[in-house]
Formats: structure tokens, sequence, C-alpha cells
């Protein structure tokens, strides 16, 4: 059972996740925010508390009536996985790390992620390691930056969490004209030196981005 200092953790993560995706910030817009005192320690975990608390004289539901569920943005979960893509994942050590401003590491940063956001790069990881039959195996290695895709020893594809932005980075040149008519946004990396094999850099935030994605994973393939 999450104490107080826990879930209100979890609920920072996801007001954060809510401003992000609304452009602005959604402090005071939650059902529990009515019970909020931000004279308490933890205001929002001891608010939440008591919106859950049922009144004492409250009558039993009738099962023919049917109970409203909360909206989606209204919930707050506790993060249950113990891995995240393989490697150990203690949700109070990360959130005490994020707490620090240090900084996460790549299975990190995807534990604390939107289903969306892990949707799109599970498509990504598809559509690189799917090969045809005879055709020489892609495949994959996580390390604490980022996933990392060879074939035949040669490096060809790295996946990036940054922020709560999915990014990509491929053997590409980023002067050529077809990636310069305004339809493929990317940016030059190579400067740095995890990046200088693989210098073009295109975020995948939407699903026009995931598509183009997709289409560049296949031109490099």
């Amino acid at each position: 059972m999450m104490n107080k200092f826990q879930l209100q953790g979890m609920i920072d993560l996801k007001k954060w996740y809510d401003s992000e995706s609304c452009g602005h910030d959604t402090c005071g817009s939650y059902e529990f925010c009515a019970f909020c005192d931000k004279s308490l320690p933890q205001p929002c975990a001891n608010a939440y508390e008591k919106a859950s608390q049922k009144p004492a004289e409250q009558p039993a539901v009738k099962p023919e009536v049917p109970v409203r569920t909360p909206k989606k943005r209204d919930s707050v979960k506790p993060v249950q996985e113990n891995t995240s893509l393989g490697k150990k994942f203690d949700y109070d050590k990360v959130m005490a790390k994020k707490a620090t401003r240090k900084s996460l590491t790549f299975a990190e940063k995807y534990a604390l992620s939107s289903d969306t956001l892990k949707d799109r790069y599970a498509k990504l990881q598809e559509a690189l390691t799917d090969t045809a039959k005879g055709e020489p195996k892609i495949k994959s290695r996580i390390s604490k930056q980022c996933d990392t895709y060879r074939r035949n020893g040669e490096i060809i594809a790295k996946i990036t969490i940054i922020g709560t932005s999915l990014r990509i980075n491929l053997p590409l040149d980023c002067d050529a004209p077809e990636f310069n008519d305004g339809k493929t946004p990317h940016t030059y990396t190579g400067h740095k030196k995890v990046y200088e094999d693989l210098p073009f850099q295109f975020k995948v935030n939407s699903k026009l981005g995931l598509k183009r994605a997709l289409a560049l994973i296949e031109l490099i393939k």
C-alpha cells in the first residue's frame, strides 16, 4: 500500500504529463482539487484521499443503476511493473532520482512514459527488427542511454527518449534534398560523438511522425 509521499509523487507525475499534453498547467482542474489544502504537506495526496472516502450515510448502489466510471485523467494508479524493458525498476528510487534532477536511464524513462509513447516505440522496434527470410538480422541492445540496432555489427539506428519526446537517429544525409522539402523536419546531431554515424535525428511525437519514421526505416533497410 502506498504512503502519502508515494501517492503525491504519482499525482505530481500525472499533472506533469497532463500539463505537457494540454499545453497549460492542469493543477486545480481535478475532482479531488476541491479538497486541497496547500498548507498541509503532500496536499494533493491528502485531497485525493479525502475525495476517495465514502460518506457515512451513503446509500448502497442498486445493481441496475449504472456506476459512473471516473475519467481517465482523474485516476491515479501506482506503477505495478518490477522491471522495465528487462531492467530492474524501483519506482520509489526512480522518483527520488527525478526529484533531484538526476539523469534517468532509457528503461526508467520508458517505464514513466505514456501508453501512446510506448505504443509508438513498439511499432518502431517491430519495423526495425522485422527482416525478410535470408536477410541479415537486425538486433536490438538497450543501454543506459538508448536502444541501439545493429546489422552485421554495424549500427543502423538508435532510439532515445528526451523528456516526453520519442526520437530516432538514422544514418541519413541531413542535407539531402529529399529530406529538406518541409515534410521531414529533422535535427543534425552528428557533432555529438554518440551520434556521429547517425546524424539524422527525427522526432516521433504524432501519428504522422510515426508514419514518416516507419518510411525512413524502410529506406535504410
